[in-house]
């Protein structure tokens, strides 16, 4: 869980429908599973209740100071979806679909974000806690440091400016290429740089023979998808670039990316040479 674990900036992580799937190695013992879940609820309704005191009985003593001083927000509502013990059912992590919403665009718009916690017993009770080897947790997945940085980024850095965010997804390359007189593919890879998932929406100018194949069009963090171009053309004549389109959400950022069409060396060496 992430220093403030209620400001959700653009980039929250969708999840829906999600449903939690019994591990049968991992089982906890039903008066333990029982026992975490009534003390995660009764932390979580403190902050739908918005009477953020009351979650301070189900903190750790070594996150007290940590959970006082941090910014809180009220949220609409919460649901248990999946839960991780050690072997020892003394420790669990804690995945809750979070209902809050986003501010994207000027429009307050309802979202599920899922979050992870962590709890240990203390004193015969399930507490959570922060662990910083685990690195922060957010709505958007767990921010864990890179080179050279010891805290990772941070909620506050993101915040200050939204490029910072709609950056974090990239293509390897700035356009398609494919030939005009036979058949031919090319591939871009989309990759999500950011902490949460993200979902693709491509689509191409229409000509005949051009099909197109996305690998995937949900990316968690860190995972990347490849875009296939396929031209199979019904003449070898030359052929006008087309545009394709990107989109990708919750950001609402859009790309363009060309689609040209190579033509022949042997046509190459006819073309007037550019000054």
């Amino acid at each position: 869980m992430m220093h403030r674990p209620f400001v959700f900036v653009f980039a929250a992580a969708m999840l829906a429908g999600a449903q939690e799937k019994p591990n049968l190695f991992n089982a906890a013992p039903p008066e333990v599973d029982k026992a975490l879940r009534e003390r995660v609820s009764g932390f979580y309704q403190a902050y739908v209740d918005g009477k953020f005191r009351n979650a301070e009985p189900f903190v750790a003593e070594d996150t007290k100071d940590l959970h006082y001083n941090q910014e809180k927000t009220k949220i609409r509502g919460f649901e248990i979806i999946k839960i991780n013990y050690d072997d020892s059912f003394k420790k669990a992590s804690v995945v809750t679909l979070i209902q809050t919403t986003l501010q994207m665009r000027g429009q307050v718009i309802p979202a599920n974000a899922p979050m992870a916690t962590h709890w240990k017993l203390e004193n015969g009770k399930w507490c959570y806690y922060y662990d910083p080897a685990l690195g922060r947790e957010t709505p958007m997945g767990r921010i864990t440091p890179g080179p050279g940085n010891k805290e990772g980024m941070k909620i506050e850095d993101m915040m200050k400016d939204p490029n910072i965010i709609l950056n974090q997804i990239k293509i390897n390359k700035e356009k398609f290429l494919v030939n005009s007189w036979e058949k031919s593919a090319d591939t871009i890879v989309v990759t999500n740089g950011m902490p949460g998932s993200v979902t693709l929406s491509f689509q191409t100018e229409s000509i005949p023979g051009l099909t197109y194949r996305v690998e995937r069009t949900e990316l968690v963090a860190g995972q990347s998808s490849q875009i296939e171009i396929v031209y199979d053309p019904k003449d070898p004549s030359a052929k006008p670039t087309l545009k394709a389109t990107l989109r990708i959400e919750p950001t609402g950022k859009t790309l363009i990316i060309p689609i040209v069409f190579d033509i022949p060396e042997e046509l190459k060496k006819q073309l007037p040479k550019q000054q």
